[in-house]
């Protein structure tokens, strides 16, 4: 379980208060106006904004004051989420180790994950000459070789058509399904996640949401 005590946060003059909890191998859709703080969430559950008060726990372990590193999640951005000038391998390969050396079993898995999300003849290009889509499976597929028990995206398909943002979606899913990962998806499109979301968490403002079924 995640739960997402009573969390205070503050951004310049803005005041974000969080209160909900998301059962291991639910997807929660997080949606609402601009500007509520949806993207503030994902940075407080990351460990980039810090709290004044309350408490984040992923399997009642109290992550409030853990680092960066030893969070449990992943991420997807809505961009920047690859190196440009770098390769594509090179790219995946920094998803299984920081300094980008690679074992054999790590390689295996590499192209693996590249098969899986059909890049496997792409690895050799520069992530930047990809086009978006194409880009979206790299990242997609560099999360999915961290393997983390929590996925937080955040709008990552947003600049895409509706046919690939349905493709983005189905990839996650499948994620989903293949590694039992937690979602946590932040959405200005809510009829498109519906059918994928299991539950919904909704600004009304910065400090005041509303978690209900999908």
């Amino acid at each position: 379980m995640l739960e997402v005590q009573d969390l205070v946060c503050r951004l310049g003059t803005h005041r974000f208060h969080w209160n909900f909890s998301v059962p291991e191998q639910s997807f929660l859709a997080v949606t609402g106006p601009s500007g509520l703080g949806k993207s503030s969430l994902l940075n407080a559950l990351l460990g980039f904004l810090p709290s004044e008060s309350g408490r984040i726990c992923w399997r009642q372990q109290d992550l409030s004051h853990a680092s960066v590193a030893a969070r449990p999640f992943g991420v997807l951005f809505q961009r920047d989420n690859l190196f440009e000038h770098l390769s594509v391998e090179k790219n995946l390969s920094l998803g299984l180790s920081p300094s980008g050396r690679l074992s054999g079993v790590m390689q295996e898995q590499l192209l693996e994950a590249a098969r899986r999300f059909q890049i496997d003849d792409l690895l050799k290009k520069r992530a930047g000459a990809l086009s978006g889509g194409q880009q979206q499976r790299v990242a997609l597929s560099r999360v999915f070789l961290q393997n983390r028990p929590v996925l937080l995206l955040d709008e990552p398909f947003s600049s895409l058509d509706p046919g690939l943002r349905r493709d983005g979606l189905d990839w996650v899913q499948e994620l989903q399904r293949e590694q039992k990962t937690t979602i946590v998806m932040v959405t200005h499109h809510l009829a498109e996640v519906r059918e994928a979301a299991s539950h919904v968490l909704e600004g009304v403002s910065s400090d005041q949401w509303t978690q209900y079924p999908a």
